[in-house]
């Protein structure tokens, strides 16, 4: 599904234009260097089959790295990208696909700023008889250059 939605009438520039669709398809018609921020929840490992196909966790890694050199290339060099993400559980265990992925993504050039957790405080009891459910998920921070454009301004 490809579908754009213009704010304004400043297509060209890029400002104030929200796009909605498979960014596979979409992150080759957006120029260089031409986003302050990205923030996207891809789907999760192993996550909603039937409407992404699926991606599984040892090969997460390899498929989100070429989208990630995308998000790259459009991204400024004082841009900024968010990353909510969480591992999924295999064998009794967190996989370690979002580790590998920070890495991979640093070796791409990605700067890894910050890390923020996402609480979700309506998280009720797990069905797991040998764990908890999770009441958070990792929303990382990352640059393509290394200033960050930042206000500690009070208003």
């Amino acid at each position: 599904m490809k579908l754009r939605i213009q704010v304004t009438m400043e297509y060209n520039s890029l400002q104030n234009v929200l796009l909605l669709g498979d960014c596979r398809d979409l992150l080759s018609t957006i120029p260089d260097d031409s986003v302050d921020l990205i923030v996207t929840s891809p789907p999760y490992a192993d996550q909603r089959k039937h409407t992404y196909g699926g991606v599984k966790p040892d090969e997460y890694v390899k498929w989100f790295l070429p989208i990630a050199a995308e998000l790259k290339r459009v991204l400024k060099p004082r841009g900024s990208f968010s990353l909510n993400i969480k591992e999924r559980m295999v064998a009794g265990e967190r996989h370690t696909y979002v580790l590998e992925l920070i890495i991979e993504m640093r070796k791409q050039g990605w700067l890894w700023k910050e890390e923020y957790i996402w609480h979700k405080k309506n998280c009720y009891p797990g069905k797991w008889p040998n764990r908890f459910r999770d009441a958070w998920e990792r929303c990382l921070h990352l640059l393509s250059g290394k200033i960050l454009r930042c206000s500690r301004k009070r208003s």
